[in-house]
């Protein structure tokens, strides 16, 4: 449901960054141009699935989290990504408007960057969202 997208995304990075992530330098939805403070925290692609089921208008909306790091090995990677996982799977959403939502982690993935140095954590975080009819 689009008209939820900008709510979703506002609720997002509260959630990201209050309280802030010990060591993460940022939470942004565009790619830095300065790559010098490691880690950081992207928003990125999004995707949206209406599905208006049982009378009422809803769908799914996947929003992918691209988390950078710089540490050597997977430690800080994985445990900013642990974190995030405890603040987003499983939580009922406060959006504005009639609604209700809750988010789900839908899966997690770590990779090593091309350039040998940087590591690349993927997250896809699915929101469910009914619109309640007023």
């Amino acid at each position: 449901m689009m008209e939820f997208a900008v709510a979703l995304q506002r609720w997002l990075y509260i959630s990201l960054t209050e309280p802030a992530i010990e060591g993460v330098h940022g939470v942004q939805d565009h790619k830095r141009k300065d790559s010098s403070a490691y880690p950081f925290i992207e928003i990125g692609e999004v995707s949206d699935v209406p599905d208006d089921a049982h009378g009422a208008s809803g769908g799914e909306h996947v929003i992918t989290l691209h988390i950078w790091s710089r540490s050597p090995g997977q430690i800080e990677l994985k445990t900013i990504m642990a974190e995030i996982y405890q603040r987003l799977h499983d939580v009922g959403v406060d959006i504005d408007g009639p609604s209700t939502c809750f988010s789900l982690v839908e899966h997690t993935q770590s990779l090593e960057d091309p350039d040998g140095v940087t590591r690349h954590g993927v997250m896809a975080v699915q929101f469910t969202i009914r619109k309640l009819e007023s």
